[in-house]
């Protein structure tokens, strides 16, 4: 028995257009899940695939759009296997998200098409359609309410801590808050409110892209804990741009202005 009624799930992104770069993946019934590839769409000039996609791409998923989310699956990319989730968010809108731990892509549509089954498949009656899922490969996830509280609770937690740790590795203690330095207090932020760390949640990416306009030079590897463990860095350097960061995802949700 289904847990949610089939519905169709479309998702504009606010800034999309378009001429903007997707992926069409048509998944049919397979044992234990859904199976398929994906073909790239033509986008505009210049349009930058933010996952290294090329048409024939393999999609596997456990389940479709009439059943509970989280949806999850795994993707054949060119250079490299990844597992994704595809989870329902709120803030600017409701949304769909495909999230993998290399990006995390908008999805333009997620539903249940009248097409049959592609080939003959007896134990697949779990499904009785086809599915498609569309992805876009240009545009970058806004910040919700999530990530506001993320950055919030980042920045608390190095104004609390009796120490700033300025050896910064990327191991993070269960319960340490005595000695904390950057990447550790978003670690722990995302973990409070997300309940398991999200590499490429929208407030570290608004992190990471603010540590590169303004701090680029003392970065080697990974921005987080280079930026934390670097000679020139200060406590204060950490907490305006935890601030700067705060106040870019807090403009990111507010609507657009009306033309």
């Amino acid at each position: 028995m289904r847990l949610f009624v089939a519905v169709a799930f479309v998702t504009l992104a606010a800034h999309g257009t378009a001429a903007a770069q997707t992926a069409r993946c048509v998944l049919y019934p397979r044992p234990y899940g859904l199976g398929g590839e994906c073909q790239v769409e033509p986008g505009g000039p210049g349009t930058r695939m933010r996952l290294p996609f090329e048409s024939g791409v393999k999609i596997w998923m456990t389940s479709g759009p009439g059943e509970r989310p989280p949806w999850r699956g795994n993707l054949s990319l060119p250079k490299v296997e990844t597992s994704f989730e595809i989870v329902e968010e709120r803030g600017n809108g409701r949304r769909l998200v495909f999230r993998t731990g290399l990006a995390w892509l908008l999805v333009r549509e997620w539903r249940e098409t009248e097409a049959g089954p592609k080939e003959d498949c007896a134990s697949c009656d779990r499904f009785a359609k086809a599915v498609s899922l569309v992805l876009d490969l240009g545009t970058v996830p806004l910040a919700t309410a999530d990530d506001v509280a993320i950055l919030r609770g980042a920045l608390a937690k190095l104004k609390a801590s009796a120490q700033w740790n300025k050896a910064e590795v990327q191991i993070c203690p269960p319960g340490q808050t005595k000695s904390i330095g950057l990447f550790c207090a978003l670690f722990t932020a995302v973990e409070d409110r997300m309940g398991r760390y999200q590499h490429r949640q929208p407030a570290l990416q608004i992190v990471r892209s603010v540590i590169s306009e303004r701090w680029r030079q003392r970065i080697k590897g990974h921005q987080l804990v280079d930026m934390n463990n670097d000679l020139d860095t200060t406590l204060d350097d950490l907490r305006l741009l935890l601030e700067l960061s705060l106040q870019r995802a807090r403009d990111q949700m507010q609507p657009p202005a009306k033309r």
